[in-house]
C-alpha cells in the first residue's frame, strides 16, 4: 500500500522540545520531499498544512535559523 504523503512527513519528523527536524533528504540544510513528481522544501509543505498557501512575495523564514526544522511556529 502507498503512503500519503502525510504518512511520508511525519515518518521523516523527529519533534524535539524546541524544533520538529526533518531527518528525510536535504539539499543545503533544507529538508526535501516529493509529492506528484515535484520535489518541495519541506518547511514550506508544513507552513501551508497550518496556514494555507504563502502569499505571493513572501519567504518563509525560519525563526529558530535551524534550515531542518519543520515546526510552523518557527517559520
Amino acid at each position: 500500500m502507498k503512503k500519503t504523503i502525510l504518512q511520508r512527513f511525519w515518518n521523516r519528523v523527529l519533534r524535539t522540545e524546541r524544533c520538529w527536524v526533518w531527518n528525510g533528504a536535504k539539499v543545503n540544510g533544507y529538508g526535501q520531499i516529493s509529492t506528484n513528481g515535484k520535489t518541495e522544501y519541506v518547511h514550506r509543505f508544513s507552513y501551508e498544512m497550518v496556514n494555507g498557501k504563502i502569499p505571493e512575495g513572501l519567504v518563509i523564514d525560519h525563526l529558530c535559523r535551524n534550515r531542518a526544522c519543520v515546526n510552523p511556529a518557527h517559520l
